[in-house]
């Protein structure tokens, strides 16, 4: 019995550093926009938080994650490249830029040295975002095995924090105080996000979560079931709260979430921390918990705000219509092919091209479909990117599922990582999610849980299971 007895080392002071940037992310990183107030102090500790990583970095943390930060080095330079000014000739050249030398000429400028980008200062703003998952990676990558496990339920604690503020939020003033940021969707259960479709995405990332949290609880059979009854009730809960968002992408993710859950979960293997019971009752517990969840959702769709479902089979309005957006912008991609547009310039670029029937009182943020987007700002290089970056992810993907061991944590972080991944990838088609600070954070986060192998404990750790 004692081979299976896990014994987990305390905390480094780096996950403390951690958890405290994680929690003030979440406090301050809800939004997309670039003139949110709170940017002013998160940018600035961003920095800090990764000089500080920089003093504890070692060679040895680069080991296993030398593709991770090679990728995310290979991001942050192009974004670079995108505001450092050019000669008058070169930036000429770049295709789509006839509109602005036109300008100038009439303005009677001339010789004037300019970035890529059409919008230097949004492209500086983009470029100073990427600190924020840049400070996760780099405490993340020095963090050992039981630490970086750890941050799960740090995450599902966070999460529902903001799930909590959005009930809130939903049944109370829609111009209250609740609501963090200035523009946001007043009235939805936005939770610590500006906008709904973000928060519902991090909700829907709970349901699978919740299966590993479950799956790896360990200590007596009753600190087990609690584990296990604790998430089952925080899944339950999340049901009405994902549809009183208002998000249909939301809804989309939370349907995935919950068939991916199931997937996940995984009785604990400790044979000290299974309790025994008729075997037929184990088996109940799932489809009970199953009618639960729609008994919720009917209950709230009919007695609630069920506003994603009357959402999902209302007509869509012109202003909900995004197909026009996206034609829009494949158009630009092809303005501005091969070099695209610029970090950061999609509304400038598209207020360029943007057709007569769309113009109203109102301006497009973004493309509302990042994919389409990151090909209309980073031109043919984010597209080959975002190639390599998929197919990375459906290779990794394949040989985590493909593994037999499940029971070992790498593994189920490993799919627990690539579900969270899909459905930010699939809420990405529609929206933007990766556009907030907080976003970013999870997903560098989810990035390491991907990329972690069966690694060996540190000679200061406590003995475990090998390759655990």
């Amino acid at each position: 019995m004692s081979k299976f007895r896990t014994s987990f080392s305390k905390p480094l002071p780096l996950f403390w550093v951690l958890a405290a940037f994680l929690t003030f992310l979440f406090a301050t990183g809800g939004a997309s926009r670039v003139d949110v107030q709170s940017l002013v102090i998160l940018r600035p500790v961003s920095v800090i938080v990764c000089a500080l990583a920089l003093m504890t970095l070692r060679r040895e943390h680069f080991a296993e994650r030398k593709w991770l930060l090679g990728s995310f080095a290979a991001v942050f330079v192009l974004s670079l490249l995108h505001v450092i000014p050019l000669p008058t000739a070169l930036w000429q050249s770049f295709a789509g830029r006839q509109d602005l030398v036109d300008v100038e000429k009439l303005a009677g400028l001339s010789d004037i040295w300019r970035p890529l980008t059409l919008a230097p200062m949004n492209g500086w703003h983009a470029l100073l975002s990427l600190f924020v998952p840049l400070a996760v990676l780099l405490l993340g990558i020095q963090l050992n095995r039981d630490d970086l496990y750890r941050l799960l339920p740090l995450l599902i604690a966070l999460t529902g924090i903001s799930g909590l503020l959005g009930l809130l939020q939903a049944i109370g003033d829609p111009q209250s105080a609740l609501y963090f940021y200035r523009i946001t969707n007043n009235g939805s259960a936005v939770g610590l996000f500006a906008n709904r479709n973000h928060a519902a995405t991090l909700l829907a990332c709970l349901f699978p979560m919740l299966a590993v949290f479950a799956s790896t609880a360990k200590g007596t059979a009753d600190e087990v079931r609690f584990r296990q009854l604790l998430a089952a009730a925080i899944a339950i809960v999340l049901v009405p709260l994902i549809l009183v968002t208002g998000s249909r992408s939301g809804l989309v993710s939370a349907v995935i979430g919950i068939i991916a859950a199931a997937l996940l979960y995984r009785r604990p293997t400790d044979v000290r921390t299974v309790r025994k019971g008729s075997p037929d009752r184990m088996k109940a517990i799932p489809v009970l918990g199953g009618l639960a969840i729609i008994s919720l959702g009917f209950l709230t769709f009919f007695f609630s705000r069920a506003e994603a479902i009357e959402r999902l089979f209302a007509e869509a309005s012109g202003e909900d219509s995004r197909t026009d957006f996206w034609v829009v912008s494949i158009n630009l991609f092809w303005k501005y092919f091969p070099w695209g547009s610029g970090s950061g310039s999609f509304v400038e670029a598209f207020q360029i091209l943007e057709p007569e029937y769309l113009l109203d009182a109102t301006y497009l943020n973004r493309a509302h479909n990042d994919w389409v987007e990151t090909a209309v700002t980073f031109g043919l290089p984010g597209v080959i990117g975002l190639t390599l970056a998929s197919a990375a992810f459906l290779w990794r993907s394949y040989k985590l599922w493909r593994n037999a061991d499940a029971g070992r944590r790498y593994i189920a972080f490993g799919r627990l990582a690539s579900v969270c991944i899909a459905i930010i990838a699939i809420a990405s088609v529609s929206d933007y999610p990766l556009r907030t600070p907080t976003m970013m954070g999870v997903f560098a986060i989810l990035a390491l849980w991907f990329t972690e192998g069966g690694r060996e404990r540190s000679p200061s750790s406590s003995p475990n299971r090998e390759g655990d």
